[in-house]
């Protein structure tokens, strides 16, 4: 939350949902969308920088608890941050920037390669529906500088209404939104708002597709998981036998990319193989190693069979953010001196707090991601079976945009 000398409480939401559903067969093939968006070098750079963010970030979070289910949306934490970043200044600013990533861009460059980015990905298939919505929220007994408005209407569409936190009703009319935006998967994020909160920065991300090639639910069958320390669980496998997917492997990691719709959109697993463990293939796996393999994979008609999930994760991440060196943003050190006109009062963030949910079935993937940043005053093998802890990604693949990064310990 953004603080100031009365408690500032600025809780910027970030909600991301996704809904995949029904699957169905696309006429494009996994080697390649139908036509490629080119970016602009500044889109490029912020696409690449988002990226590396999402694996600092979601390597930073699985450290502090490798055993856990984990899920992320690191695209939609990057908006709304960056949304906060537009009314910090000094020390703090250069910390945001530096934190995700946004080096050696102008601010102008970050906003509007937001602003495309978003545009773009909404229209890139008939077949997915990508919206985004991000909105302010800040006590109408303060007057907000007409820049940083500017800034988030113009490049972020945000909607900005002045409300009374001293209200129980606000809470609902902000929780509303949110459940609106993301399709009734986040039904709330303030739990409650009180007479010093400042502002809350909130932005939503909705996706909804289908599968390019469908799963047959008659075929789903329960086998074998292994955990990490190899001790099996019973679970039910989704059969994929007539479809096509792109596959790499080597000695340490199974690469599987299941594409959606037209191709744009897809769900990249990370499995690990032979001796190698999750942690072992988490540690190592970076942007630059993903896309360089992605680069070296085939396309396969090989039986697909993958477990059926279903995941919820709340976390704090103030101390994720402060290990990527945005702490000074979370201390009255913090220079948030862009936000508030005609007023001397320090502000900082007080927490940025995240949930998110997601289910994979025959019909498709189901997620929700909500995140409120509060400112305060091997061998080839007959059938790629995935029966052990793996990494996954949903992103868009001409740019390689990510939207979600997680990781599987229990189906």
């Amino acid at each position: 939350m953004l603080t100031s000398s009365s408690k500032l409480f600025l809780p910027s939401l970030l909600a991301g949902a996704l809904l995949f559903t029904a699957c169905q067969k696309n006429g494009a093939t996994p080697d390649q969308p139908p036509y490629v968006h080119q970016l602009s070098d500044a889109e490029r750079s912020t696409v690449a920088n988002a990226n590396d963010f999402a694996f600092r970030a979601f390597g930073t979070l699985r450290g502090a608890a490798p055993a856990d289910n984990l899920c992320i949306s690191p695209l939609s934490i990057s908006a709304a941050l960056t949304m906060a970043y537009n009314g910090a200044d000094g020390t703090t600013k250069t910390a945001m920037k530096q934190a995700l990533g946004f080096q050696p861009q102008t601010d102008s460059e970050i906003n509007e390669s937001f602003r495309s980015l978003f545009s773009w990905l909404g229209s890139l298939d008939p077949n997915v529906t990508f919206t985004t919505g991000n909105s302010i929220w800040y006590g109408q007994q303060y007057q907000l500088q007409t820049p940083f408005v500017q800034q988030n209407q113009t490049y972020f569409g945000a909607t900005v209404r002045g409300v009374d936190f001293r209200s129980s009703a606000t809470k609902d009319v902000i929780n509303n939104w949110v459940n609106t935006q993301t399709g009734g998967k986040i039904p709330t994020i303030v739990e409650a708002t009180k007479p010093d909160d400042v502002m809350y920065l909130i932005n939503a991300l909705y996706f909804k597709g289908t599968w390019a090639y469908r799963f047959d639910p008659q075929s789903t069958q329960p086998g074998p998981f292994y955990r990490e320390n190899g001790s099996p669980i019973t679970k039910n496998f989704m059969s994929l036998t007539r479809g096509r997917y792109r596959r790499y492997a080597d000695g340490q990691k199974l690469i599987v990319d299941l594409p959606y719709g037209n191709q744009h959109f897809s769900m990249t697993l990370v499995v690990p193989q032979g001796r190698s463990t999750l942690a072992d293939v988490a540690g190592r796996l970076t942007r630059s190693q993903l896309d360089t393999c992605l680069a070296a994979a085939n396309v396969t008609s090989l039986e697909l069979r993958l477990p059926k999930f279903r995941l919820e994760y709340a976390q704090k991440l103030n101390d994720a953010l402060a290990q990527l060196g945005m702490g000074v943003a979370f201390t009255d050190q913090a220079n948030f001196g862009r936000m508030l006109a005609g007023r001397t009062i320090n502000l900082q963030i007080s927490e940025v707090q995240h949930k998110t949910f997601l289910e994979v079935n025959e019909e498709g993937t189901e997620a929700a991601a909500a995140t409120s940043v509060g400112v305060t005053v091997t061998s080839i093998p007959e059938v790629v079976l995935v029966n052990r802890p793996f990494l996954f990604l949903i992103r868009e693949k001409s740019s390689n945009a990510i939207l979600f990064i997680g990781q599987i310990m229990n189906p």
